[in-house]
């Protein structure tokens, strides 16, 4: 009896520990499962995502958190906590309550897993030769050739003749001879066929003691416009922009000519005191940043009827119109006006935008007093003591000869926005000089190794040599254009050797600002809290460094100027300029969704895809208030 009771006992004993180990067993391959479901991943947070690293904090809760002993459980040791060791995670099934806290939902999903498809791999090779055939096809199309430069310049020497002979005649101050000089995109390099030239007016003074003064009498411009009718030209003075703005086209249409007259003798028949508000003073205390293109202008259209009608912006329900006859300077600043992400339309801003009753356009509708894009040979912008112009532009040209890519890289992102109809600060979207700017920065502070040096940062020379102050200003940068030359072309400006497609595939991914998965992750420019600062090192400040955080306006007699900061570029020189004051809420959008475009299109090249288009289509616009067939079609010469 005896036996038979051992014998059981054995059996009870053997049947115990079989189900002992079976259960160890099952413990150890759920725990080796539940480390090979969530251990996949490398990188940031908890290691359960697409990155590269090991994974930490991604073991399972046993694991994580080790029971006493634990270490020598698995040699069924003395101590060894077996009940702990047969506890399992459970999982809710679908539709059922959770009763406690779990720490396995990431690893099971409560919803039937739908497999997300893959993504291709990307091939960059693939992109750069596909951004290198566009440029090799697109550049050429957009460079100046040397006869129109020829056309260019006679025709700025006729008008500079035109201007000092009525100058000689009517004018009998203290100004001894004016003289027209050349800046923007003619004189850096950058200009394109058919780009407007831009002229300063700068004054020789008969007192040697102003030989820097670049202030000018109040009847200036108006003289000058004046001879420039009478010399049968097309000319229209702009006074409610930042800085009076003289505008002039070679050949005006019979049309176009009179009704320029005709606004010029209604300006004649005015009283003095109406010609000239009391609160202008005799002379334009800012000057003129716009290099590189047109110059800064509201955007409103300020030659049509609607001028003084700022695009409604962040915060504002209705434009807000402009009233000439207010003579009390006034400066108003609005509520912080910056987006959390102005890719995504808004739905408040959309049925804000939509209540003002205007239909934004990229491209705004010609006016009577305005001037065709062709048909009326050069046109000409003429600004008014502008000497930072000058020299900004001078600084642009010796980016130019830092390295043989600038050029083309210029040219093909300004052609680039011209195709898709994001190039004019008159529209609420960006002047021709703020693009340059913003290849520049590419170029200088995010391209590794840079392809160009900071010119403003060059410190080889003495800083007396280099540093100039020009209307409270700090001039300084390295202006030697040979000395710049000769270390181009010995290698010792850069050690980057991309392509010009390579660089094009940063540029539009860095200002694309895609949040994405590879790591590590490459640069991006952060729209809503970033200026661009060419001057800084790294190329960046905050809009909070700045105080540029807020919509200012600034009311006269004359104009009302609305320094806006949805996107923010310094000017080199004039630092408390933003060279994008003029973008507006749906332009800095449209910007945004333009270089998201282009991302699309380089990615899905590399991926092997259909992409959505080409990265130069060019945007058709229709204005059914205006012009219900004409398609609004700027072309590309």
């Amino acid at each position: 009896m005896e036996q038979q009771n051992a014998a059981q006992s054995t059996g009870l004993e053997g049947q115990l520990r079989n189900m002992i180990l079976d259960n160890v067993n099952m413990a150890g391959q759920e725990s080796q499962s539940t480390q090979r479901g969530r251990g996949r991943g490398r990188g940031r947070g908890q290691g359960q995502g697409r990155g590269r690293g090991r994974g930490r904090g991604v073991l399972p809760v046993d694991d994580a958190n080790p029971l006493p002993n634990a270490n020598r459980s698995r040699g069924g040791g003395r101590g060894s906590h077996a009940p702990r060791i047969l506890q399992r995670t459970h999982y809710p099934s679908p539709g059922q309550a959770q009763t406690g806290p779990t720490y396995s939902q990431h690893s099971q999903p409560q919803t039937p897993y739908v497999p997300r498809p893959p993504q291709p791999r990307e091939n960059p090779m693939v992109q750069i030769e596909h951004l290198d055939r566009i440029a090799a096809e697109e550049i050429p199309k957009v460079e100046m050739s040397t006869s129109e430069v020829r056309e260019k310049e006679s025709f700025r020497k006729y008008l500079e003749t035109i201007m000092q002979q009525a100058f000689a005649k009517y004018y009998s101050g203290d100004i001894e001879n004016i003289s027209l000089v050349g800046f923007g995109s003619l004189a850096s390099g950058f200009g394109m066929p058919g780009s407007d030239m831009d002229l300063a007016v700068v004054p020789t003074y008969k007192d040697p003691a102003r030989a820097y003064d670049v202030s000018i009498d109040r009847g200036i411009p108006r003289l000058l416009e004046r001879a420039v009718l009478d010399a049968k030209l097309g000319g229209r003075l702009l006074t409610r922009t930042r800085v009076p703005i003289l505008k002039i086209c070679q050949t005006p249409t019979p049309t176009l000519y009179t009704a320029l007259s005709e606004e010029r003798q209604k300006w004649d028949k005015l009283p003095e005191e109406e010609k000239y508000p009391s609160d202008a003073t005799g002379s334009f205390i800012q000057p003129n940043p716009a290099v590189d293109g047109q110059a800064v202008q509201p955007t409103a259209q300020a030659n049509g009827a609607n001028f003084g009608v700022d695009f409604p912006t962040l915060g504002t329900a209705a434009p807000t119109k402009n009233r000439a006859q207010t003579h009390a300077k006034t400066e108003v600043k609005s509520p912080t006006t910056e987006i959390s992400d102005p890719g995504t339309h808004d739905k408040t801003k959309k049925d804000q935008n939509q209540r003002s009753g205007k239909q934004w356009s990229r491209e705004k509708v010609v006016g009577p007093l305005d001037f065709p894009k062709t048909g009326c040979g050069i046109q000409c912008d003429i600004n008014f003591e502008n000497p930072l112009g000058i020299h900004n532009t001078h600084m642009l040209k010796c980016y130019s000869l830092t390295d043989p890519r600038v050029r083309p890289m210029v040219l093909f992102v300004k052609s680039w926005a011209k195709r898709r109809k994001v190039n004019s600060a008159y529209s609420g979207t960006l002047s021709s000089y703020g693009w340059v700017l913003m290849v520049l920065h590419y170029l200088v502070n995010v391209a590794y190794p840079p392809v160009c040096p900071n010119l403003q940062l060059m410190s080889h020379r003495p800083e007396s040599e280099m540093t100039r102050i020009i209307s409270g200003y700090q001039v300084r940068f390295w202006r030697h254009e040979q000395e710049i030359i000769r270390s181009a072309q010995s290698g010792r400006l850069t050690e980057n050797k991309e392509s010009v497609g390579s660089l094009l595939r940063g540029f539009f991914q860095y200002y694309a600002s895609l949040s994405g998965y590879s790591y590590p992750r490459p640069p991006q420019f952060y729209w809503t809290n970033e200026v661009l600062s060419l001057r800084t090192p790294g190329g960046i400040l905050s809009k909070q460094a700045k105080g540029w955080v807020g919509a200012t306006t600034k009311i006269t007699a004359e104009k009302k100027v609305t320094n806006r900061y949805l996107f923010a570029i310094e000017d080199p020189f004039e630092i408390d300029h933003n060279v994008a004051r003029t973008v507006t809420h749906r332009g800095i959008v449209t910007i945004r969704d333009e270089f998201r475009r282009a991302w699309r299109i380089v990615k899905a090249v590399g991926q092997g895809l259909k992409p959505e288009g080409g990265i130069f289509d060019e945007v058709l616009e229709y204005d059914s208030a205006v012009q219900p067939v004409e398609k609004l079609v700027e072309t590309v010469m």
